[in-house]
């Protein structure tokens, strides 16, 4: 009979479905207990901060400072740059030591000088301004509101400075 399995054949069925099961059941309580602990929705909002942007190297020193440490922005160091505009040290500095991202990880994605949650927004760069509409269009142009801030912000032009160097992630 083809269709027969022998007793070994049996037995190596049984114990490779047993190693796997036992690997799946393992790897299903290490991910609770990651979990539990926090390290999952850590190792995410690590990620979440990494492709954030906003990461540029100066040209120039600035003047103004680091908002979080309050030391100058020298030439050559990398700074971030969030969408709320305020600029922080960023990556391997000897001032701050990666403490924007920290702070952004322990606190769920909001600036340290926000009072109220105001969500850091991946960094995008300017639009080009927009091109004259011709004379003889019907339609208006559009105006926004001016957006009003519950506080003043640091005068740290941040985007708008134009001796920042492009993106470097």
């Amino acid at each position: 009979m083809a269709g027969d399995i022998s007793v070994g054949q049996a037995i190596a069925v049984v114990a490779v479905g047993s190693v796997s099961m036992l690997l799946i059941v393992g790897a299903s309580f290490w991910a609770m207990e990651a979990c539990h602990a926090g390290q999952l929705m850590r190792g995410w909002r690590w990620l979440r901060v990494r492709a954030l942007g906003g990461v540029t190297t100066l040209r120039r020193p600035l003047s103004y400072n680091c908002a979080m440490c309050q030391y100058s922005l020298d030439a050559h160091e990398e700074v971030r740059t969030l969408s709320c505009n305020h600029v922080f040290h960023c990556r391997e500095s000897d001032r701050c030591r990666d403490g924007i991202d920290r702070w952004l990880v322990q606190e769920s994605m909001i600036c340290i000088y926000r009072k109220t949650p105001f969500p850091v927004l991946p960094w995008k760069a300017r639009p080009p301004p927009l091109s004259p509409a011709p004379s003889g269009s019907a339609e208006p142009p559009l105006t926004l509101p001016p957006l009003e801030l519950e506080e003043p912000l640091p005068s740290s032009p941040g985007l708008s400075d134009p001796l920042l160097l492009q993106s470097s992630q």
